[in-house]
């Protein structure tokens, strides 16, 4: 039974006092900011405190491989460990294009689709891309009050008033006026200071780590580079049914893999499978549980992703042997079922904080051999010559799959201890930043719920 308490100011401004209306989250969540402003916290609408605005819609035109062009980033992007552009935007055939990037300490909020919600922050790494007009932009000019705001609004009381305005038959959406009319309460400013701290170093820790990590890649190419002519593409080819190797797909034998596997055959590479055991579960039966019951489950792209988006929890009922799915500190994992030219064959790698979450059985777990580096496992499936050879091993009419056979006898590249390490340290980094804003986000939910269950409510009712 879901029960809440309703003002008589309440009801009689919505002109309606049925239980299905006010036990939904976003009108339970404006009725706890209401009891705060009541008692004397200070609420002020986003719009008051922000210049909330959105781009134009526009027709997209891609740029050709040798025309000038801005990286573009999908909505979703901006949430992963590594943002990595999918195309590019002409800068010719896109009017106004330097507009759509976001400048450093911009809010995004996302404003369409299933997953409606999500807050994310423009850092150095991702204010050097083009975002389309499904991302709102949220601009504070104080750099305390937007650390604030940026985990006031990824609290469970700022998601529910983000949705609560939500339109579409179809598609959900929000628009700027839904987003500058979010209530924002303004905890003690003891606590309010507090949180800006943790925000700001949490995004410090994401931003130096993006850092580090692309550095390492750049590294890490340098080691085993593939012809630039080789990876851009090719629409046709020859090759000698000799060499054909029991696959007749053309990806496995497309130009840029095979330069890869030659990239990959020197004395700085050695076999996957000599350095982790791969492994794929099978399927099971899901039975999803809602609020904190179960434990949290990891799809294949939410393995990417910094805060995962829509992460959903199942019961152990689920398995048979549950701890086959669960993820241990320094597994190295990626989606093993997906599309190849998208996020399949994208690792990362498992840190203290997701120790113990489990992962479905479309992620690919590989596990360091004794002595070997979780870090050293990570990287050398990370680059980009692996990554190349992972994909080309996909397999099926629809859906492209892995085995993990297949994936154990592709050779990778031989990372020194000293590279090994620094990945490690680069993954603590993301690990520290998701803590941090955890933190923050907790203290300001818990003083906004305490704060309204601390009010007396004159002439309520119960529903």
């Amino acid at each position: 039974m879901k029960i809440t308490h309703v003002r008589s100011r309440s009801a009689l401004l919505h002109d309606r006092l049925d239980a299905h209306f006010f036990t939904s989250p976003g009108v339970a969540a404006g009725e706890q900011v209401a009891l705060l402003e009541a008692s004397g916290t200070e609420v002020v609408p986003l719009g008051a405190i922000a210049t909330v605005w959105d781009p134009a819609r526009f027709a997209r035109a891609y740029a050709a491989p040798v025309e000038d062009g801005v990286p573009y980033l999908r909505p979703y992007d901006v949430f992963d460990f590594i943002p990595m552009p999918k195309d590019r935007l002409s800068r010719e055939r896109n009017s106004d294009v330097e507009r759509l990037i976001p400048t450093a300490g911009t809010i995004l909020q996302t404003c369409s689709g299933r997953n409606l919600g999500p807050v994310a922050y423009a850092d150095s790494c991702i204010a050097q891309f083009a975002l389309s007009h499904d991302m709102i932009r949220i601009n504070i000019d104080d750099v305390r009050t937007r650390f604030y705001v940026l985990a006031y609004l990824k609290t469970p009381t700022g998601q529910a008033l983000i949705r609560r305005g939500k339109s579409g038959s179809v598609i959900d959406h929000v628009t700027t006026g839904d987003i500058s009319a979010v209530p924002i309460a303004f905890i003690g400013d003891q606590w309010r200071e507090k949180v800006s701290d943790l925000v700001e170093a949490s995004t410090e820790a994401a931003n130096c780590a993006r850092s580090n990590m692309l550095a390492l890649f750049n590294e890490i190419d340098s080691m085993s580079p593939v012809d630039e002519l080789e990876s851009s593409g090719f629409r046709h080819w020859v090759h000698n049914s000799r060499d054909l190797a029991g696959r007749l797909d053309a990806a496995f034998h497309h130009p840029a893999v095979e330069g890869a596997r030659r990239a990959a055959l020197s004395n700085q590479s050695v076999r996957c499978g000599d350095i982790a055991q791969a492994i794929l579960p099978v399927r099971y039966k899901r039975y999803y549980v809602s609020g904190t019951n179960g434990r949290p489950i990891l799809s294949g792209r939410q393995l990417l992703q910094l805060d995962p988006v829509n992460l959903r929890r199942v019961a152990d009922r689920s398995f048979k042997e549950a701890s086959k799915y669960e993820l241990e500190e320094g597994m190295t994992i990626f989606g093993a079922v997906g599309r190849s030219e998208g996020r399949q064959g994208s690792a990362s790698l498992v840190t203290r904080d997701r120790s113990g979450w489990l992962a479905s059985n479309d992620v690919m777990r590989l596990v360091p051999r004794a002595g070997v580096s979780p870090g050293a496992v990570w990287l050398a499936i990370a680059a980009r010559q692996t990554r190349m050879q992972i994909n080309a091993l996909s397999f099926g009419s629809v859906i492209d799959h892995l085995n993990p056979w297949d994936v154990e006898e592709i050779r990778v590249p031989q990372i020194s201890e000293d590279l090994a390490k620094r990945a490690e340290s680069t993954w603590e980094l993301f690990a520290r930043s998701r803590e941090l804003m955890d933190e923050a986000v907790r203290m300001v939910e818990s003083h906004l719920s305490r704060g309204a269950a601390d009010q007396e409510i004159p002439a309520q009712r119960a529903i």
